[in-house]
This record gives C-alpha cells, structure tokens and sequence, in this order.
C-alpha cells in the first residue's frame, strides 16, 4: 500500500511538472496533443466576471469538487487538469506568474491562469476562506494578482442573494424584486475595458459565493431567470440601497449624473424594520432610524485624519466653531448646487466654520467624512448659547457670547455689553447677570438620522415592507422605485437572451 501511494504521488508531480512544462512552451510534446485543447475565457452576453480579491501579494486555489482543466488563455493552450483535493499556490513572479502544487514550484512566463469546470458535475474552487462555482482567472496585474470568479449572472447571483437579502423571513416578492435589481446591476456593469466587471464587496455587491447560497433566495433567481430592467429600451443601473429613511433621492444629489429612473419617491414601508425582530445590536432598526455623537474634539480629529488623506484639498479653518447642514437640490444639467430644497432632505452641503474659515463638503463626501450611515440627518449642537433670531426662532450659537456680535441701536453689529465680562438676559425670574464665557461653545453635535445607504433606487427595506404589508408583486415593486409608480409603459422588465 506505501509504495503504491508513493508512486502515486510521483505521478501526481510528475504529471504538474510537464502540466507546467506545457504552459510555459505551449508547445505539445509526445502525446500531449491529447490535452492541448483551447483555453477560452468563457464569454456571452450572461457571463460576468467578479473579482473575488484584488491587489494580492499571493493566492491559493484549491479545487474542492469536481475537476478543472489548466491552461494559458493568452496562447489558447490547455495542459492538463486539476482535480478534487488538488491545491494551486501562485504568487508574481517577474511579469509571468509562479504556481506551486505539493511543494513542486514552476515559474511560467504567462501572465494570466485560467481554471475551466470539466464534464457534467458540480465544480466547486476554494479561494480563501470562500467556495465558489464557475471558472476562474488568476492575473499578475503589475506585479500583483487579481482572482476574478467567471460565471453565469444567474449563478452569481445565488451567491448574492443571501448576502443582499438573505433573511429567511423576507417575503417571496422582495426577494424577486432583489433578483432582478441584482442582476440588472451586474450586467450594466459588464465592460470590456478591465479583466473584471465587478467586485465582490459594497463597492458593488455583496458576494459570497456557494457557501452561502440559501434555498429561499436561489427559488427568487430561478423564479426571474434572465429577467432584467429596461427604461426606454436601456438597460438601467440598477442602484439600491439598505434603507432610505422614507424618501429616496434624485440621482444628482447624490453623484453627479441625473437619470430619468432614478428620482426621489416617498417609502413609507421602510418603516417595517423598527417593527421586525431586533438583533443585539439593533438591526434592523437602524437601518431605518439611528443616532450619533461627535464630541469637537473628534470632529477636530476627523479634520486631521481628512487633511493627512487629502493633501491637496486640507481643511485650513483654525479651530472647529460651528457645523452647518444645507439640505439643497443640484441642477440636472449644469451639475451645480442651487438654493432649492431637495425632495428627501438629505443633507447635501455641510459647512465647517471654523476660527479663521469655513470648508464646505458635499453629498456622499460628507458622509464618509462624517461615518454616518445616510445623509438624511439634522444636526443639533450641545452646549452654546441659544438666543432668539429676527424670525422669533431658536438659534443655537456656535461660539460663545463675547465672541458674538448683536445688531445695536444704530444699526450696526456691536459687542455685547461691551468693557463687561458679563451680560443680561431676562428670564422668568427677572434679569440674569450672566459670564460671557459660562456655557458659550458647542461642546458636541449630535446627528438624528434615518436610512442606511445612498437612497438612490430601490430600497430593500421598502421593498420587503410593500411586499409584506401591502401585498405588492415584485414588478410593482420596482415600478415603483426606478418609475415612480407611473405606470407609463416607459420603464419593463424582459428576459435577457
């Protein structure tokens, strides 16, 4: 039985040596013509390629089930295959690539590797900690590797699914609606200018391949096979997002392109995640509704952090004294901000006053600047000194009483009580002698916030909220949040061939 194994094992490297020997060459040698057939990247019209990791000093594929064939997809040449149990190692090596099985190493002048499935059975490839279906292509992109998953949109999209709207108890319709937003997104992203079409992260989808596909989520693929979003016979970009806080927003007040699909509509069913079961740590409920906390001195820390990150655009305001959100609509066509309100009132200027300037910030920049979960927020300042402005209104002050001015008798802004360290004020117990500098700075902002994501498109917590509570199919669903409800004809879902 020992010798027997061996043997076997000699085999198995000697059959890698001259699988190797063949990529390098391209060339058959005695009976390889046997297994020099053609490596094809696969292609067509359904097929999209996501990038399972990018930017990689190393990668290691094991093949898991099933068999793959190997092979050079730049010369065309297929030279062997790989088989369940069987690991690759590969790193850079030069411009070429280094691939590694059972301690074995060959470099091959080849920048690119292709892993192909074999027969009728199910393949499967670990990569990392995740197990994928499909080819795979591994590329030395500038002296790193990209892993890039090959595969039919359909079966992406059953590693999608529960990743995106993986919950047991969402309903049928909700899941459809994601089905065909998901796998509108990923097709409008199909381009032939990069190896890859998408990513596996937020930057594009949640992918988490076949270990965590779900029978509920693979009936709503298979229920919309192929079907896809057309608005005017264009296939549309299929954006979405977590939750919208009740009102998505126009595609403008949030990136620059305005499109005819993308446009504010009321979502009032996003409410429905305050009235699911909570997790520990609040979920889904704050998705919907959530709040934060900013000391100044942390902001001030986030304006150093932005000034390190960005040295060609810094935040050069001395001192933090006031934050200011705008919630202002930019033109579709000149892509500019206007002094309009927005439909969501989404905060899309933020001001940061400070004690020598003011920086102004806008849309998802002042999000990520901020970490806050949407731009759909108010700000409210803690410590300061509140007065009342011309209108009769509260206004919370951002700097202290001896650093603000007051508009006196003739007219003109003067200090308050000026050649005093103190002032007045009339209170219910008669007039107040008050410190110019007791309780006269913002301390902290607090952010009130609702929805999670953009609020662009659809959003999911609606979606599950129309279908659960109203009944809504999933063409209302999303005719509703890429149409606006208008039913006009102008905006179909048909099956891509």
């Amino acid at each position: 039985m020992e010798k027997k194994g061996l043997f076997k094992k000699a085999f198995t490297l000697l059959s890698f040596c001259i699988l190797m020997l063949l990529l390098v060459s391209a060339l058959p040698c005695g009976n390889s013509g046997e297994l020099a057939a053609a490596a094809v990247i696969p292609q067509g019209a359904a097929i999209v390629r996501v990038a399972v990791a990018v930017g990689q000093s190393s990668s290691v594929l094991t093949v898991r089930e099933g068999s793959y064939s190997l092979g050079d997809p730049d010369k065309g040449t297929e030279a062997g295959v790989v088989s369940a149990g069987q690991k690759l190692s590969l790193s850079p090596a030069g411009s070429g690539l280094s691939v590694s099985q059972e301690g074995n190493t060959v470099n091959i002048t080849g920048s690119r590797l292709l892993l192909t499935p074999q027969g009728e059975g199910r393949t499967l490839i670990n990569c990392g900690s995740r197990t994928y279906r499909g080819s795979f292509l591994v590329e030395n992109k500038n002296g790193v590797l990209n892993v890039i998953n090959i595969l039919d949109v359909d079966l992406y999209l059953l590693g999608v699914l529960p990743m995106e709207m993986g919950m047991s108890t969402a309903p049928a319709e909700a899941l459809k609606a994601q089905a065909v937003v998901s796998r509108t997104y990923a097709l409008r992203k199909k381009t032939a200018a990069a190896s890859y079409d998408l990513v596996s992260g937020t930057a594009d989808q949640l992918y988490g391949g076949y270990g965590n596909e779900k029978s509920y989520t693979t009936a709503a693929v298979e229920a919309t096979k192929g079907q896809a979003i057309f608005y005017d016979g264009q296939m549309i970009e299929a954006f979405f997002s977590a939750n919208a806080g009740g009102y998505t927003e126009d595609a403008e007040n949030v990136w620059n392109e305005a499109l005819p699909y993308a446009k504010a509509v009321a979502s009032p069913y996003d409410a429905y995640a305050l009235e699911t079961l909570q997790d520990s740590t609040g979920y889904p409920g704050y998705t919907y509704r959530w709040q934060v906390r900013y000391t100044i001195a942390e902001l001030e820390s986030r304006i150093a952090k932005w000034n390190q990150d960005n040295p060609s655009i810094p935040i050069n305001i001395g001192g933090l004294r006031q934050l200011k959100g705008y919630s202002l609509a930019y033109d579709a066509n000149t892509r500019k901000i206007t002094d309009r309100q927005n439909s969501s009132g989404r905060i899309t200027k933020l001001e940061l006053v400070g004690s020598t300037n003011t920086f102004a910030m806008h849309r998802e920049t002042l999000r990520s600047f901020l970490s806050l979960r949407s731009t759909l927020f108010t700000i409210t300042p803690e410590g300061g000194t509140t007065v009342l402005g011309g209108s009769g209104a509260a206004v919370m002050l951002g700097q202290s009483i001896r650093e603000s001015r007051a508009v006196a008798a003739y007219g003109k802004a003067a200090e308050i009580n000026p050649g005093s360290n103190s002032f007045y004020v009339i209170t219910a117990e008669g007039v107040k002698e008050m410190k110019k500098d007791e309780a006269g700075t913002v301390t902290a902002y607090v952010f009130d916030g609702k929805g999670y994501g953009h609020g662009v498109g659809m959003s999911q917590w609606g979606a599950i909220g129309m279908a659960q509570q109203a009944g809504m199919t999933y063409g209302q669903i999303i005719e509703h949040y890429y149409n606006q409800g208008k039913n006009d004809g102008r905006l179909v879902i048909k099956t891509v061939q």
